[in-house]
C-alpha cells in the first residue's frame, strides 16, 4: 500500500491525492515502456534486477547516474541482495524522472543550479 501511495504522489502533479485519466495515461505509457526495458534486462528471469543488471537498465531508459547516486540507489531501492523488484523499479524510474523534472523546472538558466527557500524544498521533497 505504502508503494501505491508513493506512486499516486510522485505522479500528482497539482497535489490533489487522485489522478485524472489524462494525468494518468502518460504515466501508465512509460510504464509500460519500463516493464519492456525491465523483462529485456532481468536477463535470468529472475523476477528482480541484479545490481549489474540495474546499470544498463537505467541507461536504456535514459538515465545515467554517476557511482555514489547509484550506491545511493541501491540503499534506498533494493533488497538485502541488491536486487530491485519490478515495483521497486517501477518506483525507482518513477522518483527519478520526477525529481529531474522538478529539478529543470527551477534550472532557469539551464546551467545545472538551482535556488531554493525553504517552502519549495519541502514541497518538493514531502509529497513524492
Amino acid at each position: 500500500m505504502e508503494r501505491c501511495k508513493s506512486f499516486l504522489a510522485l505522479m500528482d502533479t497539482k497535489g490533489f491525492g487522485k489522478l485524472e485519466w489524462v494525468d494518468f495515461e502518460p504515466q501508465w505509457e512509460k510504464i509500460r515502456k519500463w516493464t519492456d526495458i525491465f523483462m529485456a534486462f532481468d536477463t535470468n528471469r529472475s523476477c528482480s534486477l541484479e545490481y549489474a543488471e540495474i546499470i544498463p537498465a537505467l541507461q536504456a531508459a535514459g538515465l545515467r547516474l554517476d557511482d555514489f547516486v547509484l550506491q545511493l540507489v541501491g540503499l534506498r531501492f533494493s533488497d538485502a541482495s541488491m536486487a530491485f523488484s519490478f515495483p521497486a523499479f517501477l518506483h525507482l524510474l518513477l522518483k527519478l524522472e520526477t525529481m529531474i523534472a522538478k529539478f529543470r523546472s527551477f534550472d532557469m538558466l539551464g546551467n545545472g543550479t538551482v535556488t531554493l527557500n525553504y517552502r519549495q524544498w519541502l514541497h518538493m521533497t514531502i509529497y513524492n
